[in-house]
């Protein structure tokens, strides 16, 4: 069984473990090597973003093990959107984890958030990643080679999973029925 957890301090000595694996850092913007503190650091700045509104983050837990971190940043209410990014340890990973997680995610983003748009990216080389988003019903919307940052001259994808414009509306017996909007 797969769930999402709010990320707390109880997770630390999980997500210091396996983010100081090298494959995490190979796909992921997490440094190699990962700092002795890393964890504590990485902690302390996402709770920042927590506690101003701007993202949402998850320890990922598979039957009652850490397995991972799944996050929704960049939330925007205006825009009613947000960024979603996960990394799984290598343990557990090609078990459909991080599939789940993600669906989870969204389904945290669409009901709580609001969200009508998530946007993801993955390293074109990271087919496992784009497998994750197209079956969580992301659509891929552009590749473009990364200018700066830890990837520079890497092409990344870029997905969009974005809800229909659908409403729900009681018929004369109560029940209800959805209806599409043009």
């Amino acid at each position: 069984m797969i769930s999402i957890t709010a990320i707390s301090e109880i997770h630390l000595p999980d997500v210091q473990l396996y983010a100081s694996d090298h494959q995490i850092a190979a796909t992921s913007n997490l440094p190699s090597p990962y700092p002795q503190n890393g964890a504590e650091q990485w902690f302390s700045a996402v709770s920042e973003r927590i506690a101003a509104g701007q993202s949402q983050v998850f320890a990922v837990v598979f039957k009652e093990y850490f397995c991972g971190i799944i996050s929704l940043n960049a939330i925007n209410d205006e825009a009613k959107s947000a960024e979603l990014d996960y990394w799984i340890a290598t343990p557990f990973q090609r078990r459909g984890i991080a599939t789940q997680a993600a669906s989870l995610a969204i389904g945290y983003a669409t009901e709580t958030l609001s969200s009508r748009k998530i946007f993801s990216t993955c390293l074109s080389s990271n087919e496992a990643s784009a497998r994750v988003l197209e079956h969580n019903g992301f659509i891929e919307i552009g590749r473009h080679q990364l200018k700066s940052g830890k990837f520079v001259g890497h092409e990344i994808r870029r997905f969009c999973f974005q809800m229909p414009n659908n409403s729900f509306k009681a018929d004369a017996s109560g029940s209800s029925v959805r209806r599409q909007e043009k």
